[in-house]
């Protein structure tokens, strides 16, 4: 395994239902079962999808999909009210998918420790929280052996959290050592300027890049200072990073294949993205995934 295989492997969870796309449950398996059959399924993390249309989804993938799926399919829930969810979670019948995670976004204290005694806790459980408040949350976490999670982006502007939001909060969780996954925003591989929606004559924002997020992560887990997080989340020229086989180089920077294989097996467990081709054409186009007779099915 080469460092770009190990920062990217089943680093994508696919969040086709979710906005900006908003794709029909129809699409969307659709889509993910022929990213499944590209030549970079070794990126393509789980499927996610809220709790309350797995019903929806287990007779759209048995419409879709076939039974005899050599590999079963992995769904990461979004659990909205935990209360009703959990027993939709536990009357979901379907032999080719499995539970991959459950996750959930909480205010305070009370409504985290309800969610968490609720949701299976044979399964990883993320919890979103509001990111200035790392130092709260986190000690439970630990403590329950969950883990943390962190919106990016949004539909507006005023959703993508500064840089400095996004260093601290990484920082926190590898200091307390508890996991976390990254959603909302982060279709394209580097920070740059971006349409908010699925169209190009829309609304921009200055948006984070994946590559940047889980370059800073490992970065977090290897012991890195803040100013240097912020550095690297703050990269825009593709062309600045050079990859080796054993390290990924960038501006004065590095992280070694080792620190990579550390911090996505024990920390940086992946991100959600609603698009799984945008982020691969980036990738393409950047040279770090080559062009082959599957690229675009």
């Amino acid at each position: 395994m080469n460092a770009t295989e190990a920062l990217l492997s089943r680093a994508i969870d696919y969040a086709g239902l979710f906005p900006p796309a908003g794709l029909t449950m129809d699409r969307a398996v659709r889509e993910y079962k022929r990213h499944l059959e590209t030549d970079y399924a070794w990126m393509l993390g789980n499927f996610v999808l809220p709790a309350q249309r797995l019903p929806e989804f287990s007779q759209t993938f048995t419409a879709v999909c076939c039974d005899e799926q050599t590999q079963p399919w992995m769904l990461s829930v979004i659990c909205d009210n935990p209360d009703i969810d959990v027993r939709t979670v536990d009357n979901f019948q379907q032999g080719a998918v499995l539970f991959a995670g459950f996750e959930g976004r909480v205010s305070d204290m009370r409504s985290a420790t309800r969610f968490l005694d609720l949701l299976p806790h044979d399964r990883p459980r993320y919890l979103e929280f509001p990111p200035d408040r790392a130092e709260e949350f986190l000690p439970m976490l630990d403590t329950q052996k969950a883990r943390a999670k962190i919106r990016t982006g949004g539909l507006s502007a005023a959703a993508v959290p500064p840089a400095q939001i996004i260093a601290r909060f990484l920082l926190a969780c590898a200091e307390q050592g508890v996991p976390f996954k990254a959603t909302a925003g982060l279709h394209h591989a580097v920070r740059g300027t971006h349409p908010l929606g699925t169209e190009a004559t829309g609304a921009t924002a200055s948006m984070h890049g994946f590559l940047n997020l889980l370059l800073a992560a490992v970065q977090a887990w290897a012991g890195s200072s803040e100013r240097v997080l912020l550095d690297t989340l703050s990269l825009e020229n593709p062309r600045d990073i050079r990859i080796e086989p054993d390290a990924i180089h960038w501006n004065n920077q590095w992280v070694t294949l080792e620190q990579i294989r550390s911090a996505r097996a024990q920390f940086a467990m992946g991100l959600g993205s609603c698009s799984f081709k945008e982020p691969v054409v980036d990738l393409m186009t950047m040279h770090w995934v080559p062009v082959t007779e599957k690229s675009l099915l």
